[in-house]
């Protein structure tokens, strides 16, 4: 059977549009980017699923660079902003397209030239024509290669001629403007002073002289000056002191130095010495005198004295000897006896004899009981007692010949060796004490 189709159709029409743009340097579409000018066409598909056709009507148009060149002095003014340096200075304007136009700035700036003149000058200074006469800060302005301002400053100080006056003095000559003067007076010369100009000096001199001075000393030993030196020979010795006037003083001493004189004297005598000073001395002492000499210092005597000591000693002798024997002189009767001696030392040694003769016979017998031998002695002499017993409880006292007891010896029995070997060569003398009585024997030791 029939089959009746029917068809419902809708036609869509393709569109085409036109997109004007215009941009600087480049633009981009749909992610395409174009530099130049030009008609550019894309296809899309519009909401009815057909083609919309775009045409883009493109102008471009550039970016504009420009470079503009200035000279100027300490500044520069472009656009309302002010430069001071020399540089490239960019700024960006837009053009009649709309699009930049970047101005580049080549900018040179010279600067005011700023100089400082220091200058000295006596009594005036000539600057550019202008004469000054005073000391001050000056300033001109010039034009210099860059074509700005050179301003110089002048510092200018002015100096004047120094005159002086000088007061000197001096001591035999004075040496000023490489000459020596020598006398009083004025002097004038002209020098070049601190500040550079002419001083002129005018030297009021004085000249004194030095003075010498003699001084004669004569002294003892030594002599102290007022140099602060001590002096103890004699000879010429100088100073120098500062005069009145201020100049040296040459003080010449002619020194005489003599000296001291010293005797020692050497005396020895027995208990006491009367010397010239007039006094009498008993100790052996050094002791001295000062006197003055014939040359005018002193004499001084030192007496060395020896005091020796006389000596008194005493001695007993029993006998029954009708007489007694001492140092050639015989006694007879009992007593006291004094003989004077000469001591080792020189003095008298006054001894004393204590005398008793016995002439009985029972005196006879025990004198002869005590025997001595040998005598002489040398190492030792044997006292031997036979006739008396003899006291055990006693000693044996051994006498010099001045009575001075030199040895004690205990009794050994009837025989008692003494020795003897210590004594001098010389008479002595033995005391025995028996039952009868004491006997007393001399014995000689001879070597």
């Amino acid at each position: 059977c029939d089959s009746v189709v029917t068809l419902h159709l809708t036609v869509n029409a393709t569109n085409h549009t036109d997109l004007v743009e215009t941009a600087c340097d480049s633009y981009e579409w749909n992610g395409v980017t174009y530099n130049e000018s030009g008609d550019y066409t894309q296809t899309f598909t519009n909401a009815a699923g057909c083609d919309s056709i775009v045409t883009l009507h493109l102008t471009i148009n550039q970016t504009v660079a420009e470079l503009v060149e200035a000279t100027a002095c300490d500044n520069y003014e472009w656009n309302e902003v002010t430069y001071t340096e020399s540089g490239d200075y960019t700024q960006t304007f837009t053009n009649a397209e709309g699009c930049d136009s970047v101005v580049t700035l080549h900018l040179t700036v010279n600067s005011t030239d700023l100089t400082d003149l220091v200058e000295t000058a006596c009594d005036s200074y000539e600057w550019n024509g202008v004469t000054y006469n005073e000391s001050g800060d000056y300033t001109q302005t010039f034009t210099n290669a860059a074509g700005c301002d050179s301003v110089v400053t002048l510092h200018l100080t002015i100096f004047l001629p120094v005159n002086d006056t000088v007061e000197a003095s001096a001591c035999g000559s004075y040496f000023w403007n490489n000459a020596n003067d020598t006398e009083s007076g004025a002097y004038t010369a002209t020098f070049t002073a601190a500040n550079g100009c002419d001083s002129l000096v005018t030297l009021h001199l004085t000249i004194s002289h030095s003075v010498q001075t003699d001084l004669y000393e004569t002294a003892c030993d030594s002599y102290t000056w007022t140099d602060g030196n001590t002096y103890t020979q004699s000879n010429d010795y100088s100073m120098t002191l500062t005069a009145a006037n201020g100049c040296d003083s040459l003080v010449t001493l002619h020194l005489t130095i003599s000296h001291s004189v010293q005797t020692d004297l050497y005396e020895t005598a027995c208990d006491s010495y009367t010397w010239t000073d007039g006094n009498t001395y008993t100790q052996s002492n050094d002791y001295s005198m000062t006197l003055t000499a014939a040359n005018g210092c002193d004499s001084v005597v030192v007496l060395h004295l020896t005091i020796n000591q006389s000596t008194a000693s005493e001695f007993v002798v029993e006998t029954s000897d009708a007489c007694y024997t001492w140092n050639g002189t015989e006694y007879c009767e009992s007593g006291n006896y004094t003989q004077t001696f000469t001591a080792a030392n020189g003095c008298d040694s006054v001894v004393t004899l204590h005398l008793t003769t016995s002439v009985g016979i029972g005196d006879h017998e025990l004198n002869a009981s005590v025997t001595l031998y040998p005598n002489p002695a040398n190492d030792f002499v044997n006292v031997q007692c036979t006739m008396y017993n003899v006291k055990m409880s006693a000693d044996l006292h051994v006498f010099d010949v001045y009575g001075k007891l030199v040895q004690t010896v205990p009794m050994t029995g009837e025989t008692t060796a003494v020795n003897v070997s210590t004594l001098a060569d010389g008479v002595y003398f033995v005391r025995v004490r028996t039952e009868a009585g004491t006997v007393t024997k001399r014995f000689v030791v001879k070597r």
